[in-house]
């Protein structure tokens, strides 16, 4: 089950706080897209490099996923399944939003999302 909050790596909160100001979206939709964008790659997770959670950001899990909580919630432990981590499906979850902030490093307009 998705935990109750989540904090994700000062590294992540700064990307989502850089791809915010070009693209108007706010941190949480940008966290949903990064899932997604994680689990389409379909990796193993260990080269998210998760970093520093020392001034990242959190969030409480309906501001993060908002109504589709419960379709997260089986997408992500599914992937946990299917990829067989020794991860927490927290751990999951940031890690996720790890390796989708990497891939939308070279956003820089609303519009540029469209092409992932």
């Amino acid at each position: 089950m998705i935990p109750n909050r989540i904090k994700l790596s000062k590294k992540a909160t700064d990307k989502l706080r850089f791809l915010k100001a070009k693209t108007g979206l706010t941190s949480n939709i940008l966290s949903r897209i990064a899932i997604m964008l994680a689990i389409r790659e379909g990796g193993d997770l260990s080269n998210a490099g998760v970093g520093n959670m020392e001034g990242g950001q959190e969030l409480n899990d309906t501001t993060f996923f908002g109504e589709h909580i419960y379709l997260y919630d089986i997408l992500i432990n599914q992937y946990i399944h299917d990829k067989q981590l020794d991860l927490s499906i927290g751990e999951t979850i940031v890690a996720m939003v790890e390796v989708g902030v990497f891939k939308m490093g070279h956003i820089r307009q609303l519009e540029e999302l469209s092409d992932l």
